[in-house]
């Protein structure tokens, strides 16, 4: 008798902390979804290309702590630019740093800044996937023939304000209007009140020192970088707000991960962004945005991949933009070096071959 009471209390013990368990569960999704702008569940399975998933929106995090920037440093750059790398790309980056452009070489005209930012300085919030964006884009980008030493990936901590600076100043350096090239940006956003910004917001990216770049500034060094295609990616929260005329030109396409608006958001599940994920792991790397079946994924391929299924995971929550001015479709892959002249091409009297019909001319002089 005693036992079986002792069963029964038991039981109810476990019962009264399965409950509360599941109470502190539902609070403190109740709370992540509340503040990522919405709730209800999510139509994309981890890692599947699917409709129909068990997902939730409360198992996604907003990249960035909603919050006003003016109580954080803000980076200004120093107006004159150096005309060689700064003397931490020449320690920590010195492959980099004596990059160059061959002639001939087409894998040297092609350059990358990819930065990606999960582990920020003090009790700012890290994020989950952000440096995995990075890192997934520059694994793909060599698997397409780009050299280690022209891409310039930038992660966590290293990632300050000036060094970020220092990594687009090396990128305008290096580059010229035969180049193609790529800025990727993974990480926190933050804002200011603005007067003259679209929504009274003026966003800047989030360094990993807490410092922020404004997009006035940070369009003024984009503006520097000369290409002839250039691909800009920003996955953050209201991503589509940097649009400085310094980073919307001619022959560049933008891709953002979200509008002016609205978060952005990262699965824990598949370790990167959502966007990321979408666009950069299944669209580029696993060949599904691949639409016309070339073997090739442009920029825009991958953006029209992703655009709905970014909006389906995050019911709805996060809704990417384009804005393409590159005239064109971007590809990614680098052409194949122009073949050599052959000796047969070149020689003043060529070896005629010792099968097939002959013609015999007589030269008179």
């Amino acid at each position: 008798m005693q036992k079986k009471s002792f069963r029964i209390i038991a039981s109810v013990v476990a019962v009264v902390f399965a409950f509360g368990a599941a109470a502190i569960v539902l609070a403190r999704t109740g709370r992540d979804a509340s503040t990522a702008a919405g709730t209800g569940t999510a139509t994309k399975a981890p890692g599947g290309s699917s409709t129909n998933g068990t997902g939730s929106l409360s198992r996604l995090f907003p990249v960035t702590p909603d919050g006003n920037g003016s109580s954080y440093g803000t980076y200004s750059a120093a107006a004159t630019v150096a005309s060689t790398s700064s003397s931490w790309v020449n320690k920590y980056y010195s492959k980099q740093a004596a990059a160059r452009q061959t002639s001939g070489v087409p894998a040297s005209y092609y350059w990358a800044v990819l930065i990606g930012i999960n582990d920020y300085s003090g009790s700012t919030a890290s994020n989950v996937g952000s440096r995995q964006d990075a890192e997934s884009l520059s694994s793909y980008l060599q698997k397409l023939g780009w050299r280690s030493d022209h891409i310039f990936l930038l992660r966590d901590l290293p990632a300050t304000a000036s060094h970020i600076v220092d990594a687009i100043r090396w990128l305008a350096s290096k580059t010229d209007g035969s180049s193609t090239v790529v800025f990727h940006y993974a990480g926190h956003e933050n804002w200011r009140p603005s007067s003259t910004e679209d929504g009274g917001k003026e966003v800047a990216i989030w360094a990993a020192d807490n410092r922020l770049i404004y997009e006035k500034t940070l369009g003024q060094e984009l503006g520097r970088v000369r290409a002839s295609r250039m691909w800009l990616d920003f996955a953050t929260c209201r991503a589509a707000g940097f649009d400085e005329p310094g980073m919307v030109k001619s022959g560049r396409v933008l891709t953002y991960s979200s509008t002016k608006r609205e978060f952005s958001y990262e699965d824990p599940s598949l370790h990167h962004s959502v966007f990321g994920w979408f666009s950069t792991v299944q669209g580029m790397s696993g060949r599904h945005a691949d639409a016309n079946r070339d073997g090739r994924v442009t920029v825009e391929e991958a953006f029209a991949y992703a655009k709905n299924r970014v909006a389906d995971y995050t019911n709805n929550a996060q809704h990417p933009v384009i804005v393409d001015k590159a005239g064109g479709k971007m590809y990614l892959t680098i052409p194949k070096p122009k073949p050599k002249p052959t000796s047969s091409s070149t020689s003043p009297n060529p070896v005629p071959s010792s099968t097939g019909p002959k013609t015999c001319v007589v030269l008179c002089f």
